[in-house]
């Protein structure tokens, strides 16, 4: 199998374990099915009621209730659509889901923290995996980790950072391949305003982000590292959750938009 062809897969499934995740209430990502459209009716989990990490996981610009689910479409380089879904909590946060209409899956852990949201905790055994009907796979794990994907209280003006490195193998075919992604999430809250989507219209909080990231793999001994820029700005709703993301990149420029959602 060429390199080229290995750096692919492996970058496509890099980028969903890490952007999608970073980027939570569904961000980058590829086309799902609309199985998720809102006409289910999902029903609590008992650990969120029991275990208290509901109150550890307030946050109004992004519910996590078990049982929430958003539908979306992407378009731009690639199009497609994808629904995410709260899958459980317990009392140190929540697992999430990204199903993709192309046959990519993931899921991520998360931590709760006073109304902080952070993705891919190590201290809690912070994984993401991603799998698709291609015969590729990717399991992460998070080695290091500083700072909060969602901020508990954001403001006009607000700033926030979130590095991450996640390390892994990559099997493709039943060959397994080592992979890692570092990166840094920097973000600026901008302020609100009116968005109109698939879903409606809604005033929400504009924020935009700054990712940089290096994805190196190792073959026949040899590390390759490729550095990846992104530039994305995202507009959260209070109450729903993401509305918009709009990501520019060499080759990655995409458009997400929200098409449904339900929450408990």
């Amino acid at each position: 199998m060429k390199i080229k062809n290995i750096f692919h897969w492996i970058a496509a499934a890099v980028l969903l374990a890490s952007i999608l995740a970073c980027n939570l209430g569904s961000t980058p990502g590829s086309t799902t099915t609309d199985s998720s459209s809102g006409d289910s009716s999902p029903t609590e989990s008992p650990a969120q009621s029991s275990t208290g990490a509901s109150d550890a996981c307030i946050n109004p610009l992004m519910p996590i209730k078990a049982g929430a689910a958003w539908n979306y479409k992407l378009t731009g380089n690639i199009s497609d659509t994808f629904t995410r879904s709260i899958l459980s909590m317990d009392g140190s946060g929540f697992t999430d889901q990204d199903v993709f209409g192309n046959g990519v899956s993931r899921q991520g852990k998360w931590n709760c923290d006073n109304g902080n949201l952070i993705a891919l905790n190590p201290s809690e055994g912070g994984s993401a995996s991603v799998s698709t009907d291609a015969s590729v796979a990717v399991d992460f794990q998070t080695t290091e980790l500083s700072g909060v994907t969602m901020p508990a209280v954001v403001n006009p003006g607000d700033t926030w950072t979130q590095t991450t490195t996640l390390e892994g193998i990559e099997t493709i075919n039943g060959v397994e391949i080592p992979a890692k992604n570092q990166f840094s999430n920097t973000c600026t809250a901008i302020g609100k305003e009116s968005v109109t989507v698939e879903a409606g219209t809604f005033e929400a909080m504009r924020m935009d982000c700054k990712v940089d990231m290096t994805i190196t793999i190792t073959m026949n001994g040899q590390d390759i590292q490729t550095p990846v820029n992104l530039n994305s700005s995202s507009w959260y709703a209070e109450n729903i959750g993401l509305i918009k993301t709009v990501s520019t990149g060499t080759n990655l420029d995409s458009t997400i938009e929200l098409v449904s959602y339900s929450i408990p």
